[in-house]
């Protein structure tokens, strides 16, 4: 697997669909469902409908870079989103999968509009262990030595 970042901002809700919340933020999901939808790999049924927006920058772009652009993307309807927070939970979820851990820094102003949309920050981190290549056996008569007796 590859270096990789991804941000998503979720909203749930089992009252509003992502009809409903298009229409009242005034923006279209990249993906969503309506609750009892069948969804993944094990087909489990939704309990919720979901809005779903996602970072159009390529996987390889910064943890910073994905949730500017997001941040961008999702400014004009703010105060909107923050709307929904009786009706709704929000998310934004930044998924990093990495070969060594990743410094994690979040810019006051960007902490903010999450808070001004009412928005839950979920940070997952995962790192990347390469397989590497089997040893061979040690030939015979050169393993660890034993106590002498």
């Amino acid at each position: 697997m590859r270096e990789k970042t991804t941000v998503q901002f979720k909203i749930h809700s089992a009252k509003l669909t992502a009809k409903d919340v298009a229409a009242r933020i005034g923006l279209e999901p990249d993906e969503s469902w309506k609750a009892g939808d069948q969804r993944g790999p094990f087909g489990t049924h939704e309990k919720q409908h979901g809005f779903v927006l996602e970072s159009k920058l390529p996987p390889h772009g910064t943890l910073d870079e994905h949730v500017k652009a997001m941040l961008k993307r999702l400014a004009p309807a703010a105060q909107k989103i923050g709307a929904l927070v009786n009706e709704a939970t929000i998310e934004f979820v930044c998924t990093i999968h990495r070969n060594v851990g990743p410094a994690l820094r979040f810019e006051r102003d960007d902490v903010r509009w999450l808070g001004v949309m009412g928005a839950r920050l979920d940070v997952d981190v995962f790192i990347i262990r390469e397989n590497a290549p089997a040893k061979a056996a040690p030939p015979p008569g050169t393993g660890p030595a034993k106590p002498a007796a």
